[in-house]
């Protein structure tokens, strides 16, 4: 009785197992199939065996379940028909190879296969995403630039060269989210970029996203890390001056914008804010000066002319108030005349400036109604 009692375990044991391994067998029936020109209908079915195998708790721990489960969905990918149905193919097939490696199975054999579909699916991954930003797809270029990254991880991880650089896929996928409005996606994007790949353009780049998402603290934190490892960088010294400008710290603002010039003499920009600068701090002399280089080094920098003008507009602003202050006296009769006479002079500084303002931007209606005024008033009007 305890022989048959065992005879009958042994058999219910093997038939279990059977069962267990079939789902397996589905999978790798329906790929031979395909392998040999049939259609997507055992693929289909084979997509429900793989679900069954993985969430059974006696093959999903098996290295041939996620090994056949990546083949699948990597087929199914390249099935023009199937892959339209089953758009998480791609991932599907990425996520089974990558469950495959963490498995470290020792007694797996077929890792220049594993090689051959990872290969194939970086191709594939990429390009799509290249697609679908191109359709303004935003959302779902980011989900493939960033599943290369799985990709990788498993290819470098045994020794094999990808044949596309992570900063490349991380780079795209930063760009795809920050276009889809996915503020968290790109952060963390920027992140894991910094971490294997730290250069100035990361610094700033993960900086600006930082200050977009309302982090300014994190943001000043990161420029000032990018600095201490790239001084010099133009970039990442602009947002440094931003920092400054925005706070109203001038004087500290000028320091950065004078190592800036030091790397770019000839940066506009820089010398632009350096007028500007010294604008706030009432230095009029070196107002005067450097936006005069901001326009040396870019005769078609309006703003620079604007702000030249604005100087000797401004400056006559107190003139007039005194003179609205006079009475009929001779006395402040010829006191007004002395003082519209400086008013003239002022504008006659400021008119060339606004001239070539409008010149460059014809549809500055600010600029178009102060030289309106100031024509009127050298007319005496």
């Amino acid at each position: 009785m305890k022989k048959i009692a065992v005879a009958v375990i042994l058999l219910t044991a093997i038939s279990i197992g059977y069962a267990q391994e079939g789902n397996n067998i589905c999978v790798w029936n329906a790929l031979k199939t395909r392998d040999e020109g049939g259609g997507t209908d055992e693929l289909e079915k084979a997509t429900k065996c793989s679900d069954d195998a993985i969430a059974n708790d006696a093959t999903s721990g098996k290295s041939k379940t996620w090994f056949y489960r990546g083949q699948l969905y990597r087929t199914i990918f390249q099935d023009t028909v199937l892959k339209r149905k089953y758009g998480n193919a791609p991932f599907e097939a990425i996520k089974a190879f990558k469950k495959l490696y963490d498995l470290a199975d020792p007694k797996f054999k077929d890792w220049d296969e594993v090689y051959t579909n990872l290969y194939v699916l970086t191709t594939l991954t990429f390009n799509e995403g290249v697609d679908q930003f191109q359709k303004r797809n935003y959302a779902q270029a980011y989900q493939y630039f960033y599943a290369i990254k799985d990709i990788n991880i498993v290819l470098e991880g045994k020794k094999k060269d990808p044949t596309v650089k992570l900063e490349t896929a991380l780079k795209n996928a930063a760009i795809s989210a920050e276009n889809a409005g996915d503020k968290a996606g790109a952060l963390n994007v920027y992140k894991e970029w910094l971490a294997i790949a730290p250069s100035a353009a990361v610094y700033e780049k993960y900086a600006t996203a930082l200050k977009k998402s309302g982090d300014t603290v994190q943001s000043v934190k990161v420029i000032d890390e990018g600095l201490g490892k790239f001084p010099k960088d133009a970039n990442l010294l602009v947002a440094k001056i931003n920092i400054f400008l925005d706070g109203g710290k001038y004087t500290e603002a000028l320091v950065y914008v004078n190592n800036l010039l030091e790397v770019e003499p000839k940066n506009e920009g820089a010398l632009f804010i350096k007028g500007l600068a010294y604008d706030k701090l009432g230095k009029e002399d070196s107002v005067v000066y450097y936006y005069q280089k901001t326009i040396e080094a870019n005769p078609k920098y309006t703003s620079a002319y604007i702000n030249l003008a604005a100087v000797y507009v401004n400056k006559a602003k107190p003139i007039n108030v005194e003179m609205n202050a006079l009475g009929n006296s001779a006395a402040d009769i010829k006191k007004y005349d002395e003082l519209k006479t400086q008013i003239k002079a002022l504008y006659v500084q400021a008119k060339p400036y606004l001239e070539k303002a409008k010149e460059l931007d014809p549809s500055d209606k600010q600029v178009e109604r102060t030289l309106y005024q100031i024509d009127a008033a050298l007319a005496g009007k």
